[in-house]
């Protein structure tokens, strides 16, 4: 068993029009600042490409909609104030902000309207730039809350009736989606808060989201994504014209797409899900990530979205998964040091076994047989668990890949010509593909990905990759050439051996 090492390339694509880890047009710039526990600089792809701009969430809502003209009033003195004629009084405008809400409570308005939230998300905005972010969080936390409350309440209640039509309730979830994502910003260094929230309010959205489907939806809801779910999930989907199916663990569904299910939320449902990938990445939760990934592309594929940026989406899944494996093999290789511990076998001399050395040396017989005999069950199962889930996550990654080959190959050659994107990710797909060749030691295979990876970068100008092909070239070359030497073991190539040991 070849011993897998990263793949030096964020996967996550820097697409002329894309963010790392998004898959949406430029409609928010990201940065998001976790401080994880320290890892591979590899694994921060996604947490580069994180947070939303503060003005994005603001011209979404303001200022294009009818206020009464006590209130407008008002309203203009504020604008005033922190415009640059107003020599950028935040200060004053943020006294005038708060002016006009006392008196969109005194007149009677809806808390619940664009108008009424589009004032507090002034107030808050000038809280921001005062740096007071405490008070700006109360404010977002306080529309959350109401968004939340609306939502989730029984439709003949008391709140339930302020949703007026189901166009209407979309709408919400479209505004509460954006306040949970502000949310998600403000409370960057907070992983475990930031996933809470992001799960929280994405229920509701997926909630909606089923219902639109109907009862053919029922696929990978947010509930079953749990931290406790370890185990990588045999997929598959198969696209048809107007509908999908979908296989999960041998469970197979057929739901027919609905785009109309997502809107007007269908930007703000993938960036929020886009984004809680990107916080399980970053603080090293990969089983997540991969699920949440999976269900995401699904999603996707329900949702019918643009070739280009579904593509996207499974070229990360296959990063994901990739990744996930060297975390089982990290699992694998600690069980196999602690079996070697616990037979009194040096460690150093176990990992370099081979299947041929063990076949051709009875000494290394004597070793395995040795671990086999003195290793506790339990060790022995958690070390075949890993080994499984290892192995799994390789092979998913593997198909997830050539899914983003086969599925280009099927697009009409017009949509490619006018989205280079599509053939940035196509030529990252075949290098990820050639670089887990090369981690499993099939060199001819990987050896020609790689160079075809190298074609088509140049061919459509995608520069910052062809250093990277070079790179893992230079490792094929020199691995090969030690391997052919019959100096596998030398220290210049770590191999490790898979030992299945008998429960």
């Amino acid at each position: 068993m070849v011993s897998i090492r990263p793949i030096r390339l964020p996967f996550f694509k820097r697409a002329r029009h894309f963010h790392i880890g998004t898959t949406f047009k430029q409609q928010y710039t990201y940065n998001y600042n976790y401080t994880p526990r320290k890892l591979p600089r590899r694994l921060l792809y996604f947490g580069v490409g994180t947070l939303i701009t503060t003005g994005y969430i603001y011209y979404a809502w303001w200022p294009k909609h009818t206020f009464p003209s006590s209130v407008a009033k008002i309203l203009r003195k504020g604008l005033w104030a922190e415009s640059d004629r107003g020599e950028n009084d935040y200060q004053l405008a943020l006294k005038y902000y708060i002016m006009a809400l006392e008196h969109c409570d005194e007149i009677g308005m809806d808390s619940l309207s664009d108008e009424y939230t589009g004032i507090q998300l002034k107030v808050a905005e000038m809280f921001e730039r005062l740096d007071q972010k405490e008070n700006a969080e109360f404010i977002y936390n306080e529309i959350a809350t109401l968004y939340m409350k609306v939502l989730t309440a029984a439709p003949d209640s008391e709140d339930g009736r302020r949703i007026a039509t189901p166009e209407h309730r979309a709408h919400l979830i479209q505004k509460d989606l954006r306040i949970a994502i502000k949310l998600v910003e403000l409370n960057n260094l907070n992983p475990s808060l930031s996933k809470a929230i992001l799960m929280t309010h994405l229920l509701i959205a997926q909630d909606e989201v089923h219902k639109k489907l109907g009862p053919s939806g029922t696929i990978y809801k947010m509930t079953a994504i749990s931290d406790d779910d370890k185990t990588p999930q045999n997929y598959n989907a198969t696209i048809k014209h107007d509908s999908i199916t979908v296989s999960t663990d041998g469970v197979v569904t057929s739901i027919n797409k609905n785009p109309a299910a997502w809107y007007p939320f269908s930007d703000e449902f993938f960036n929020a899900m886009d984004l809680l990938t990107a916080i399980c990445v970053a603080t090293g939760d990969l089983g997540m990530a991969s699920r949440v990934k999976i269900s995401m592309t699904e999603w996707m594929l329900l949702a019918d979205v643009d070739p280009h940026k579904l593509l996207l989406s499974q070229c990360n899944l296959a990063s994901l998964l990739y990744l996930q494996a060297e975390e089982f093999e990290a699992q694998e290789i600690g069980f196999r040091r602690k079996l070697a511990e616990s037979a009194g076998l040096d460690y150093d001399t176990i990992k370099t076994l081979t299947p041929k050395t063990v076949q051709e040396s009875q000494d290394a017989k004597d070793m395995v047989q040795k671990m086999m005999e003195k290793g506790s069950v339990e060790d022995k199962a958690e070390y075949q668990e890993a080994i499984a889930n290892k192995d799994k996550c390789i092979g998913l990654s593997v198909e997830t890949y050539q899914s983003v080959l086969e599925f280009a190959k099927k697009l009409p050659q017009e949509i490619i010509e006018n989205n280079s994107t599509i053939n940035e990710t196509v030529a990252l797909a075949t290098y990820g593909l050639g670089v887990v060749h090369l981690h499993l030691s099939q060199y001819e295979k990987a050896e020609r990905l790689l160079r075809e990876a190298r074609v088509r970068s140049r061919s459509c100008g995608y520069e910052g990759l062809i250093a990277e092909i070079e790179r893992e070239l230079g490792k094929l070359f020199k691995e090969r050439k030690l391997r052919q030497q019959g100096q596998a073991g030398s220290g210049e190539v770590d191999i490790e051996m898979d030992i299945h040991i008998n429960k």
